[in-house]
């Protein structure tokens, strides 16, 4: 219960930022949309005033199944999170909670600001974004280097030149094959 309840405050107050996304889900008020992650469901009922409550739901009208990836990505790529997910149920509660969960955004510097203060806030929201791209760089980088070495140093694959070089080697010693059985078939005749 307590996951559920962290669950509603997190998704209503990514609503609450987000102009427009509550209004939107007013139209399908008492439907019911579960997220499956897995090891745990959320159930929750869209309330009277367009945001998430947690409910008990036999069969929901609605079945998110949200990935690692996506929960990872959400805060800070938004939109492009939301391929990570399986969407199954009502067609038009789909439509609008793609829409509304596509608008999503955290706001970490308004959240922060109270706090820290506005400066304090900016700082810190621009280290943790720097950060991020830091390690997001940092992986590419890993990634090609270690296939870099794969190819170039260690030699476990082959260059796509050299593999290249070889098919174009293998095609003409096929056709010298096909040359030399088809005069040998002559000189039988």
């Amino acid at each position: 219960m307590i996951a559920e309840g962290l669950a509603e405050k997190s998704l209503n107050h990514l609503l609450r930022q987000s102009p427009g996304a509550a209004e939107a889900l007013l139209r399908h008020t008492g439907m019911s949309v579960r997220f499956d992650l897995g090891l745990a469901q959320l159930d929750f009922r869209i309330a009277d005033d367009g945001y998430f409550s947690v409910a008990v739901i036999d069969s929901p009208d609605a079945l998110i199944r949200p990935t690692v990836r996506l929960f990872a990505r959400l805060p800070f790529l938004g939109r492009e999170a939301l391929r990570d997910a399986d969407y199954q149920g009502d067609p038009a509660l789909l439509a609008t909670l793609d829409r509304v969960f596509k608008q999503l955004r955290w706001d970490v510097e308004a959240d922060l600001a109270p706090r820290v203060g506005d400066i304090a806030a900016h700082r810190l929201h621009g280290l943790g974004r720097d950060a991020i791209a830091g390690l997001q760089g940092m992986f590419a980088a890993l990634g090609r280097n270690a296939g870099e070495y794969i190819v170039e140093e260690a030699e476990i694959m082959a260059r796509s030149v050299d593999v290249a070089r070889f098919n174009t080697e293998v095609d003409a010693l096929a056709d010298a094959a096909a040359r030399l059985e088809a005069r040998l078939a002559r000189l039988d005749s």
